[in-house]
């Protein structure tokens, strides 16, 4: 969803502030009025921000000097409101009390709309509209309490006394919900971080915010002042739907884990532990389409069939494992990866690098085998070497055709006596769509 000029302009005409951000919660665009209720952003959001380094602006006017070490939590919490909110909530911002709230386009990314809230529209927090609260009080089944202007309890259900296993001789009157919870844990607090939570809750009136209390429960807790100072809070008990949230979490991410280690396993070479061929060509598909230097090497183990022969397999299977771990090491870096292609053929993929370069890169692992200790593998082993097929073209290229080239050099080196590195660049080859 992305509202035109004319939307725009019309919910500048009503005074509501408008920003919208896609399904990867970045930027699209905003209107005049959201840059007016939020300065802080005029000439710094951009098309493609992220919503949370938007919320890195909000807070920082926002915050005293003791806040700012939460302001990673508070960006979090920001982040999840946005992701989840299903009702209008208020807070105070320059000096405005602003509702916000939020609309969920199909595609998956969301309207935020601002409107101003003017004093005389409020509900005044006067005693004869407070006092019919103070009787319903034992009615509601949920947790409630009154708060003064401080933030101080002047009233209090019994299923709120239920929620925090606050003993009947346990003072309430008088005391904040952080003292409240501060008894909760006595002493075995998680680092403090109810505050947190309390203090960035408490600034959006009618927006849910959780508590962790010991034992593994959790509270949801909703905060809504009234212009005289007077506060009215619910708290309920979530910790059921808590718990399966979290068991749905950890299920998700043991099962991404083991998703995660299944796709390596299923592009890995079980023998050397390097990329097998299926990763091989996924990943040369990819730097293929790329425009920018693309080397190729195909390599074969010389006289492997004699090595298993004379020494049997297990020495051969130690010998392709060394030869791995060396290509390996001689070929590390950005955009590159080593594979075992089948038996003893190996390949390198080495995005962005020129023929020269690739060369190099062949001559080093050459000299790295040459020096490998071939008789910790069998005494009577005194080395190995390999045959190497180098070709480079300029991307984007037609992989299939690369790789060809790379196997006609290598046969080439096979023919010119084996141990050796011949090489061509190819050219005049373009990827079709």
């Amino acid at each position: 969803m992305i509202l035109s000029p004319y939307l725009h302009a019309s919910l500048d005409m009503l005074g509501i502030a408008a920003c919208e951000y896609d399904a990867r919660l970045e930027a699209v665009g905003w209107n005049n009025t959201f840059l007016q209720f939020f300065p802080e952003d005029d000439g710094e959001i951009y098309v493609g921000e992220p919503y949370a380094d938007n919320l890195v602006r909000f807070y920082r006017c926002r915050l005293s000097p003791e806040e700012m070490p939460d302001v990673e939590r508070y960006i979090a919490e920001g982040v999840a409101r946005h992701e989840n909110q299903t009702q209008p909530f208020e807070f105070i911002h320059n000096g405005r009390r602003l509702r916000a709230s939020s609309l969920r386009a199909p595609e998956g990314g969301r309207v935020r709309l601002w409107q101003r809230l003017d004093a005389e529209h409020r509900t005044e927090a006067v005693p004869e509209l407070v006092l019919p609260v103070f009787e319903a009080l034992p009615f509601i089944p949920d947790g409630a309490t009154i708060l003064d202007a401080a933030d101080r309890i002047v009233a209090a259900n019994d299923a709120f006394r239920q929620l925090y296993g606050l003993p009947a001789d346990r003072p309430v009157v008088g005391c904040t919900l952080d003292d409240i919870i501060a008894w909760c844990w006595r002493g075995d607090s998680p680092a403090g971080a109810w505050r947190a939570a309390i203090r960035n809750g408490l600034r959006y009136d009618g927006a849910p915010f959780e508590i962790e209390l010991p034992g593994q429960r959790w509270l949801r807790v909703i905060a809504r002042h009234g212009t005289g100072g007077i506060g009215f809070f619910t708290h309920a008990d979530i910790t059921a739907a808590k718990r399966q949230h979290i068991e749905l979490v950890e299920a998700k991410a043991a099962l991404q884990r083991a998703n995660d280690e299944l796709a390596k396993l299923a592009g890995t070479d079980a023998l050397t532990g390097l990329a097998n061929r299926r990763a091989f060509m996924a990943f040369l598909a990819a730097e293929a389409r790329i425009a920018r230097p693309l080397s190729l090497l195909a390599i074969d183990v010389d006289h492997f069939k004699a090595i298993n022969d004379r020494f049997g397999h297990l020495v051969g299977d130690a010998c392709l494992k060394m030869i791995g771990s060396i290509v390996a090491k001689q070929a590390s870096g950005p955009r590159r990866l080593v594979s075992r292609i089948g038996g003893e053929e190996f390949g390198v993929v080495l995005g962005g690098a020129s023929l020269a370069e690739a060369h190099r890169t062949g001559l080093a692992i050459r000299a790295a085998l040459a020096h490998a200790p071939w008789r910790s593998l069998h005494p009577a082993l005194d080395r190995a070497t390999i045959s190497i097929g180098l070709c480079t073209a300029k991307g984007p290229v037609d992989e299939d055709m690369l790789y060809g080239c790379a196997d006609e050099q290598l046969y080439a080196a096979k023919r010119n006596g084996r141990d050796r590195i011949e090489s061509r660049p190819l050219a005049g080859t373009r990827r079709t769509a």
